[in-house]
């Protein structure tokens, strides 16, 4: 009956022309609408726990209440058998969930607690009493730095083998799909997951007016620029040889902008024609162009295209990316030909311009329909 009727209130909210409202009534019902949706989660651990204790996955045919959930409730794999778990402790918990109905907790601090419940229950019933008092006016993120330092101080061994369980579940894939674009999901240690964070981080500096990416595409990025940097230094180890690097296979048509010519990597990957234009102005990976009859015509790396001196010396000139309102460290630029060297442009300092990865794909992009943007005159 309780949930008709709530049910039917939902029905009357979404009929409701939220955009005649008042932002002061928007920014309140936020606020309203965020204590109600955590009675409800509430709600949905009492009843995952009624439905575990009183045997409903065996009435129901299933192996559990997690496959219960993740089947009838159409729940992630995580999310389930985070509420299973959960659930399973909130008699330990009381006084958490007291604060959690009455507001004086969010949800995701008190989902916080909970989680701490699971780990540690011996060393939370005993604390229980006090947490909630000391982290409900923290925020989440100072929730969870202060839950951190109690389970540290209470876990004893127990945080080693917490180490020891971060050390069994990292790991990271890298899929590449039938689109081109690769995938990439995993887990990494708290140490190792800080260490890639702080150098994402350095590498991204305040965006420019111009810079329409998210927070994610910069992200990517400088991942990208991350992992250019590495192959291109000359201390990195040798496999087979030689530096690894990637290798481009194409044909002159496609190096000089047409469609139908060869653009691929060594292993079978499709570029477009932009991305390969883009990749070989500066040559920073190899390229092997092939003839009208397969032969190999050209085996290049960037020192053959633009002469570690000459581009010492650009460097020198330009001092950062060019771009307008830019100023990308010339370690993170490459040398954009302005007349690209397959269409006839030189390799000569007046030809060439330093330009960060972002900009100088963006500018690739751009020019297929547009001229070449204004950018900062020589000196």
């Amino acid at each position: 009956m309780v949930l008709s009727s709530l049910r039917s209130a939902l029905e009357e909210w979404e009929a409701e022309d939220v955009d005649r409202l008042h932002i002061d009534q928007v920014a309140d019902d936020l606020v309203e609408l965020e204590l109600i949706s955590g009675l409800v989660e509430y709600e949905r651990l009492r009843r995952v726990a009624v439905f575990e204790r009183r045997s409903g996955p065996d009435r129901h045919g299933y192996p559990s209440t997690t496959a219960f959930l993740k089947d009838r409730c159409r729940m992630a794999t995580g999310r389930a058998h985070r509420a299973v778990a959960r659930s399973r402790v909130l008699s330990a918990a009381r006084t958490t969930l007291r604060a959690w109905t009455s507001g004086r907790l969010s949800t995701d601090q008190a989902t916080l607690l909970l989680d701490q419940a699971v780990a540690v229950p011996d060393q939370f019933t005993g604390a229980e009493a006090k947490l909630p008092a000391i982290v409900q006016d923290l925020t989440v993120s100072d929730t969870r730095q202060a839950l951190g330092y109690w389970r540290q101080m209470v876990d004893g061994p127990g945080t080693v083998l917490t180490e020891v369980e971060e050390q069994e579940m990292r790991g990271i894939s890298a899929s590449p799909s039938l689109g081109g674009m690769v995938r990439i999901d995993g887990w990494m240690t708290r140490l190792a997951g800080q260490t890639l964070i702080t150098a994402l981080d350095t590498l991204m500096p305040p965006p420019g007016g111009d810079d329409t990416r998210t927070p994610r595409q910069r992200r990517h990025d400088a991942l990208e620029d991350l992992a250019r940097h590495y192959l291109e230094d000359p201390d990195t180890p040798n496999v087979g040889g030689g530096q690894p690097h990637v290798n481009l296979v194409c044909d002159i048509p496609a190096l000089q902008g047409m469609a139908g010519g060869l653009h691929e990597t060594e292993t079978g990957q499709l570029l477009t024609i932009t991305e390969l234009r883009t990749i070989t102005c500066d040559c920073s990976l190899s390229r092997i162009v092939l003839g009208p009859e397969s032969e190999i015509i050209d085996v290049g790396r960037r020192t053959r295209i633009i002469p570690t001196a000459l581009r010492r010396a650009v460097i020198a000139r330009d001092r950062h990316c060019t771009w307008p309102g830019c100023d990308r460290n010339p370690r993170w630029c490459d040398l954009h030909h302005i007349q690209h060297w397959a269409s006839g442009g030189n390799t000569e300092p007046s030809n060439l311009r330093l330009l960060c990865r972002y900009h100088h794909g963006r500018l690739h992009r751009e020019t297929e329909t547009g001229p070449d943007p204004p950018h900062r005159p020589f000196p």
